[in-house]
């Protein structure tokens, strides 16, 4: 496919992707990482520009995490609706568990908890919004997206 992402960046993100625990396809632990790089290109659809994704996933990084399972989702699942769906309920987890990660919030909520509690809303919020966007407009790209066996 062409992408400008290096096989550091991928391993990177795959350690993170352990690290946070991330709900995967079958076969996405086993996939190569020069395969995952064939499949990865950042936020944003195909039919955008190499340009545009780039901008896009600079100002959304925190969501490569649920991008990269996303985008191998995409290029080896069969080509129906149920499968569309399903890999874009695992972006909306993994943007969960992503924003959890990174906000962590405690009970009881003092001042710095609440704090952290809607800086962890935010994010999440930000990561539904992303699979929600993907699941009502990208199922034209996902159903004419070549399977990879």
């Amino acid at each position: 496919m062409g992408y400008d992402y290096t096989a550091e960046h991928i391993e990177t993100l795959l350690d993170h992707c352990r690290e946070v625990g991330i709900l995967t396809a079958p076969g996405f632990w086993d996939a190569p990482v020069e395969t995952l790089r064939g499949y990865y290109n950042g936020i944003g659809p195909d039919a955008w520009s190499s340009r545009l994704r780039r901008l896009t996933t600079f100002l959304l990084r925190p969501f490569e995490l649920a991008a990269l399972p996303h985008d191998y989702e995409y290029a080896t699942a069969p080509r129906t609706y149920l499968a569309f769906t399903i890999a874009n309920l695992r972006f909306a987890a993994n943007a969960m568990l992503e924003a959890y990660h990174r906000h962590p919030v405690r009970l009881p909520l003092n001042r710095e908890q609440i704090q952290e509690a809607r800086r962890f809303a935010a994010m999440a919020g930000c990561g539904l919004l992303l699979a929600t966007v993907c699941q009502l407009f990208g199922w034209q790209g996902y159903k004419n997206t070549k399977v990879e066996v």
